[in-house]
């Protein structure tokens, strides 16, 4: 509902513009409650500041976006899509809620891997329940809650404006994630021409990837090799391979997804792995990609 404000008239009073003028210093474009508090009681004349910051919202000057948070309206903006751009407003919805990051299907799109587009945002967040699907600017946001031990390597922080970051999976870290959550990365397709593509334009740091994988799954792992494997990097794939410790038992799936159904499906011989996407498709999608 925080995605619908539509602002025609504004009236902004003398002490609202107090209140926008200190934001501004401070290089803000939301305010948080409580979280604000301590700035908002040090400017005089504005009374009671969560009155006063109610009262903004209803004169149209700030924009809500969740309880408690809201959004600066800029000159010119009727709504909250309009007053900033998504890193911002998922900086508004989320900082100080949870640890969180750009990822899945939107860091390939950011990271420019694949060609598609999204409406829909995806990130990933550990440390406190937040709900699974969320809005911000009238565009859904899918959230991934991470609760495996991570020391959130391969996590950039991105200055977005002012004093306002952002936070965004690296290549390496976009790709690993690729196999652990794909239904987060849009069709098989996609995620799979953007290992082909990380690859043929040398922009996949095969050293850093290795670092991240090993606080990965055995699973995640072995379809790392595997991907690796297929993109000519047989050495990097057999070192992970060995640390893990030789192939994989049981019936782990190369994709998690299982999009293509169930089978039956050859098992590959280096990692163990269930082959559950036709050979001649991957060698296909990975040629696209380059």
């Amino acid at each position: 509902m925080y995605d619908l404000v539509s602002v025609t008239d504004r009236q902004v009073l003398p002490e609202d513009s107090r209140v926008l003028r200190e934001a501004a210093l401070r290089g803000s474009v939301y305010v948080h409650w409580p979280n604000d508090r301590p700035w908002l009681e040090q400017i005089e004349g504005i009374g009671d500041p969560l009155r006063r910051l109610q009262g903004m919202k209803k004169r149209g000057s700030l924009a809500p976006i969740a309880r408690g948070r809201w959004i600066v309206m800029p000159p010119g903006a009727s709504t909250v899509s309009q007053a900033a751009p998504p890193p911002i407003l998922l900086a508004a919805l989320l900082d100080g809620r949870a640890e969180w990051y750009l990822g899945f299907l939107s860091a390939l799109i950011d990271h420019g891997l694949t060609d598609i587009d999204s409406e829909t945002l995806y990130v990933a967040v550990r440390g406190r329940s937040i709900p699974s699907t969320l809005t911000a600017g009238g565009r859904t946001v899918r959230v991934v809650r991470l609760v495996r031990a991570d020391d959130w390597a391969g996590v950039e922080r991105l200055r977005a404006q002012g004093r306002i970051f952002t936070y965004r999976s690296d290549i390496e870290r976009t790709l690993l994630d690729t196999l652990d959550h794909p239904k987060m990365c849009g069709p098989a397709e996609v995620w799979v021409r953007a290992w082909g593509r990380a690859a043929s334009e040398e922009r996949l740091d095969v050293g850093r990837l290795f670092d991240y994988v090993e606080q990965r799954n055995a699973a995640v792992q072995a379809r790392c090799a595997y991907w690796l494997r297929e993109l000519g990097q047989t050495r990097s794939a057999r070192r992970i391979m060995h640390a893990l410790g030789g192939r994989m038992t049981g019936a782990r799936p190369l994709d998690a997804s299982r999009s293509f159904g169930e089978g039956p499906w050859p098992r590959d011989r280096e990692t163990g792995l269930v082959l559950n996407m036709p050979q001649e498709t991957i060698d296909g999608w990975l040629e696209y990609g380059k």
